[in-house]
């Protein structure tokens, strides 16, 4: 939960101390068109990290979240963001999505494969934060079989074969990164002032994984 303050300009926030559910103290954003008003709100979790955070608002759509400095936050809520533990049909459904592409990686030719997939950050943070070393590319990290054991996937998730056995499968390390992706830019008509203003973007939490694919047989 959150307070805002009515005012304009500096506010005042009082922090709130030992909370179950994670919640953020909610700054006045010049941006928002909302009726400025003292109220308390609710939010969902943190998605990003930069030199502000980045909030995703309980009750309110994507397109609403907002950057948030670290001292607008509260101590649960930073908690959460470091030590995150998102409830297991989500987990379930984020390792599913990254299956998925994987097993589709046989379609394209080339051996080295570059995956991009809608993937909650609190989701990654959770299996791989404290696994893998950094790659040479900057932003990436270098996974090995033996750190995807939280995914609770099948021994041989990594192998795509057809009904006669042969097919390809994923040669490790694989690299990953995740980054914040965010819908096409639009504009619209303000009103009757006859100005074009920009509309909010949403921002969505994404995933890449590269690869190299190699022949194999489980025949």
């Amino acid at each position: 939960m959150a307070t805002r303050s009515a005012g304009k300009g500096a506010v005042p926030y009082s922090v709130l101390n030992n909370l179950s559910s994670v919640d953020i103290l909610y700054c006045e954003n010049k941006k928002r068109r909302r009726r400025r008003i003292a109220g308390v709100f609710d939010a969902e979790r943190l998605i990003a990290r930069r030199k502000d955070k980045k909030v995703k608002w309980k009750g309110y759509s994507s397109f609403e979240n907002t950057w948030e400095p670290e001292e607008h936050i509260s101590p649960a809520s930073l908690r959460y963001f470091s030590k995150a533990c998102p409830p297991s049909e989500v987990i379930e459904e984020c390792v599913d999505k990254m299956r998925i592409e994987v097993m589709l990686a046989p379609k394209h030719k080339a051996p080295e494969q570059k995956l991009t997939l809608e993937f909650r950050h609190d989701v990654y943070g959770f299996l791989f934060n404290g696994k893998g070393k950094p790659a040479e590319q900057r932003g990436w990290m270098l996974f090995e079989e033996s750190d995807y054991e939280k995914c609770k996937l099948p021994p041989t998730w990594f192998c795509i074969h057809d009904q006669h056995g042969d097919g390809a499968k994923v040669r490790f390390p694989v690299m990953m990164r995740t980054f914040l992706g965010h819908s096409p830019r639009n504009f619209t008509n303000k009103g009757c002032e006859f100005e074009i203003v920009e509309l909010p973007r949403s921002f969505i939490e994404k995933m890449s994984i590269k690869f190299i694919k190699i022949a194999s047989s489980c025949s």
